[in-house]
């Protein structure tokens, strides 16, 4: 009787511990899957084609978003994204070879851009690492502070790295040569995103233990 009580007990407290770390929510993989249409596109611009990036972007972005919108919950980042390589689909076979051309030599710098400002609207009304964020956290917690301001934070976090990526990749669209490509086209973005990682983490850790604290 005495060790299944300790084992109760024991059980008790792992799940209360469980569920409190699952409160503050970081969004979780679910933003990273989000943004394979946009790393698909930058790779297959900068080694095939704009019409060949644009459309494998464009089919990604479609079949990522779907689930969200049959079940009537459907992410900006991911509706976003449509609508975004919907764009550079008709840039890629409607415009003129001059400006598809330009579009294509600035593409990821323009891609950053509307990352960032998609990213930036979605604090006006749900930050959109929320919406990945409660597909993991039990709804009795969407509406606590500690749930709301880590997702505004990581959300203006993620926005801002978007954005500071934005005059690297226009840098490497200008000076267009191979070393400036591999430098300001992939190293510093990647290592801006890679920091944003670490810091979603830290952050998400952060906001954990302050939630058991409080508890």
């Amino acid at each position: 009787m005495a060790i299944s009580h300790h084992v109760n007990r024991r059980e008790t407290f792992m799940s209360s511990n469980k569920s409190k770390s699952a409160e503050p929510g970081a969004g979780g993989k679910g933003i990273f899957i989000a943004l394979i249409p946009w790393i698909v596109f930058t790779v297959l611009v900068a080694h095939a084609s704009l019409e060949l990036g644009s459309l494998a972007a464009l089919a990604a972005a479609v079949v990522i978003a779907l689930p969200g919108v049959r079940s009537g919950r459907p992410k900006l980042l991911e509706v976003g994204a449509v609508v975004t390589f919907i764009g550079f689909v008709a840039v890629a076979f409607l415009a003129d070879g001059a400006t598809a051309h330009w579009v294509a030599r600035y593409a990821r710098g323009i891609a950053a851009a509307i990352l960032s400002l998609i990213s930036f609207a979605s604090l006006l009304s749900t930050p959109f690492t929320e919406e990945y964020a409660r597909d993991s956290v039990p709804e009795k917690y969407w509406s606590s502070p500690q749930f709301k301001q880590i997702n505004r934070k990581l959300t203006t976090m993620w926005a801002c790295v978007f954005a500071a990526m934005v005059p690297f990749h226009v840098i490497a669209g200008a000076i267009d040569t191979q070393r400036g490509n591999i430098i300001f086209n992939w190293a510093i973005p990647l290592a801006l995103v890679l920091w944003a990682i670490k810091r979603s983490s830290a952050a998400g850790d952060s906001d954990t233990m302050s939630v058991q604290k409080v508890a």
